[in-house]
């Protein structure tokens, strides 16, 4: 922090510019100004990719949505056929037990 601090111009009382006691060559302030407007095209390639990421992730956000429906809608899916296995073990019996019933008539 010291040096960037350091690297700061001050402006003297007669408009010139000083860093500390030497003054600023309109090399260096040149090169000052070259530096910012190379901070700021990378801050602008740096925005354009967070642009780009913010992006992809609402399109992952979007897909992961997506598989949380389908997982949702195969454990419903689950749900029923499990529902309609113990319906189908129900109905089994029961018609065992009536098959038994009808065959007890005709023996008697």
């Amino acid at each position: 922090m010291n040096d960037f601090v350091q690297q700061i111009p001050i402006f003297s009382a007669n408009n010139s510019i000083e860093r500390g006691d030497v003054p600023m060559s309109l090399d260096k302030i040149n090169m000052l100004e070259d530096r910012v407007s190379e901070v700021l095209e990378y801050i602008k390639v740096l925005q354009k990719e967070k642009n780009v990421l913010e992006h992809q992730i609402q399109e992952k956000d979007a897909v992961v949505k997506d598989l949380q429906y389908q997982i949702e809608e195969y454990r419903k899916t689950e749900e029923e056929l499990n529902r309609i296995k113990d319906e189908r073990v129900e109905v089994r019996s029961r018609v065992e037990r009536i098959i038994d019933t009808l065959k007890g008539i005709g023996s008697e």
